[in-house]
């Protein structure tokens, strides 16, 4: 019974051998895995719709992970402040601000500024302040008593530019208008004044935010406003941060990145991408005398 029981327990542990070497050595390769590389995630608030945000920011995400060889994904968040919290916690890699918003949040955080867009020829441009067509008021100085919206407290064009603007014309905006609103978005800002919720509002746009401003006129400007800048930790690791800095700064050199650009113009009038060293010199040559 036990010389038996040796034998069967014997051909139990050979047969999974003799199984391996009749297969031959096809049965023993193995499959190398390589794990993907993991992406980078551009963070952008909503300014105007759903679409045309993906519209007018993909095309910087598509040629980024063509340059750097990691695929880069946008990530939507509802408000700048969201925006700086994900930086901070390095939830996102790179973050879209606008610049008061950048200068307001970024308080004693490591963060780098790593180009500009320089959109028709500049990487300065004017917010608006606009008001309905057919309406009679044609300054700011008419909209007293009036309803007036802001975008957010972290917008350029849509709060700190024009209230500088309202400084210097005299006017403290929650004595002056009889309602003061933050609509949350340009285009909201927009319709909202088409739609009469509004008399007046400040935007960065209203060609680029609202389908051909129809409906909308200009009474007054604001800046000049930095463009947006795009942002990362200082921390970030330098051969990536070196080479986001790169494509960038590059990109109207590169053939790829000259064919993204074609498109950009038509939405946004971009050309190239500028260091922020260039837009520092702009910004103090712009300065008034002390």
């Amino acid at each position: 019974m036990k010389i038996t029981l040796f034998i069967v327990l014997l051909l139990v542990i050979m047969m999974p051998i003799g199984w391996f070497a009749a297969s031959g050595s096809e049965m023993l390769r193995l499959t190398p895995v390589i794990d993907e590389v993991s992406p980078l995630y551009m963070g952008v608030i909503p300014f105007i719709q759903a679409e045309k945000l993906r519209e007018q920011t993909q095309p910087v995400g598509d040629y980024l992970a063509y340059r750097i060889g990691r695929p880069v994904k946008l990530t939507t968040v509802p408000d700048y402040e969201s925006l700086a919290r994900l930086l901070e916690l390095g939830k996102i890699h790179i973050a879209w601000f606008s610049h008061a918003s950048l200068e307001k949040l970024r308080g004693n955080s490591d963060w780098q500024v790593v180009c500009r867009p320089v959109q028709y020829d500049s990487v300065l441009y004017s917010g608006q302040i606009v008001v309905r067509e057919d309406s009679p008021y044609q300054t700011v100085q008419d909209l007293r008593g009036r309803k007036f919206a802001y975008v957010d407290r972290f917008s350029g064009s849509g709060f700190y530019f024009p209230n500088l603007y309202f400084k210097a014309e005299g006017i403290r905006p929650l004595d002056f208008f009889s309602s003061v609103e933050f609509s949350q978005s340009h285009r909201s800002s927009l319709l909202g004044v088409l739609e009469g919720k509004y008399d007046a509002a400040a935007v960065f746009s209203s060609e680029l935010v609202y389908e051909g401003s129809a409906g909308l006129r200009v009474i007054a400007r604001t800046g000049p406003i930095p463009n947006d800048p795009l942002v990362v930790r200082a921390d970030m690791a330098p051969e990536l941060k070196a080479q986001i800095e790169k494509a960038m700064l590059t990109m109207h050199e590169d053939a790829k990145g000259i064919e993204y650009l074609k498109y950009l113009m038509i939405l946004r009038g971009t050309s190239k991408y500028a260091a922020e060293s260039e837009v520092q010199t702009l910004l103090e040559q712009s300065a008034p005398p002390d």
